[in-house]
């Protein structure tokens, strides 16, 4: 992918080049540039092509940048965060997790323009073509687990919601546990991992994916309904300052989740809620549930009327009815 990118910089633009200007300027042949386009359609960017015309890359290229994502970071973020940014890997995620086997990891944000191997809940595939979106993990130790810990995922659901709002997304919207919806769909998810030790520290690798221009064949590989920031919000973001605004959420909010757990979080969350008194159907590997969602306790558990009941459940596949 190497050469990949090198034409993908060259195309960053958006402005038409001819086949003949990018060889020379990439060392190649008019046919090395044909392969490499042909290889960048593959993974879903939209190459537009006439002949006797040129290349031109629908919508242009931001390229992540640590240093104008470090220099936009709030002050306490800039203090807390090592930044890195790779071009490809399999998973940020899995980089992360390899590096806790020999190291600490916190605060250790990556970020990565393509992933061979993304990985999202339930083990399913994440789809993010280059510059098609924002792809990161961060390393967070927690000394001392609240005992509402398994509600993580709804904290870091709500940072991206508020920083995504911030950013002029109205409608992001949360659906436990783990998932940020507008209308047409979803626009972005979260998979965490981690290492805990009996009575000890937690180390967490939180993974995000965040869609922020997916073309119409990039959509296309993905088996569910899904919608990008420039679909939602109508008008282009930044990628580097998403990362930087995301991020500065996330070092304000991890530290009060250590401290007080998702009770500080819950009727913030609820605001946000896309499910709640609303017909759902919670999934689960030897259980189905039908009713009403009725939004979740302070131990980020969900509630659902069904039967006459209220009852809560803390892990399952939601899906709205």
């Amino acid at each position: 992918m190497r050469r990949a990118f090198e034409l993908l910089a060259l195309l960053a633009d958006g402005e038409e080049h001819s086949g003949a200007d990018l060889a020379l300027r990439m060392g190649v042949t008019r046919a090395a540039v044909w392969h490499q386009v042909a290889q960048l359609r593959e993974q879903g960017l939209e190459i537009d092509a006439a002949r006797g015309h040129g290349y031109r890359l629908a919508g242009g290229f931001e390229a992540l940048d640590a240093a104008r994502i470090r220099e936009q970071l709030a002050p306490a973020a800039r203090e807390a965060l090592a930044l890195d940014v790779l071009t490809v890997t399999d998973s940020t995620n899995e980089r992360l997790l390899v590096a806790l086997n020999a190291g600490d990891i916190h605060g250790h944000a990556l970020l990565a323009e393509h992933q061979t191997a993304g990985r999202g809940r339930r083990g399913d595939r994440w789809i993010s073509p280059p510059g098609s979106g924002l792809c990161l993990s961060l390393g967070w130790r927690f000394d001392q687990p609240p005992t509402t810990f398994s509600a993580l995922s709804l904290v870091v659901g709500l940072a991206i919601a508020v920083s995504l709002r911030e950013l002029g997304v109205s409608a992001a919207m949360l659906k436990w546990p783990n998932d940020i919806l507008c209308d047409a769909g979803k626009l972005a998810g979260i998979l965490i991992e981690m290492r805990a030790e009996a009575g000890g520290p937690c180390r967490t690798v939180i993974g995000i994916g965040i869609n922020v221009h997916m073309s119409e064949e990039s959509r296309r590989l993905i088996d569910q309904p899904v919608t990008d920031i420039e679909r939602a919000s109508g008008s282009s973001i930044s990628r580097n300052r998403l990362a930087a605004v995301l991020l500065s959420a996330l070092v304000d909010a991890l530290p009060r989740f250590g401290r007080e757990g998702f009770a500080a979080f819950r009727a913030e969350w609820s605001r946000y809620d896309a499910c709640v008194n609303r017909p759902v159907r919670l999934e689960m590997p030897h259980r189905t549930v039908a009713g009403i969602a009725r939004g979740v306790d302070d131990h980020g558990a969900l509630l659902i009327e069904h039967e006459g009941r209220l009852e809560a459940f803390v892990s399952g596949h939601l899906l709205r009815v």
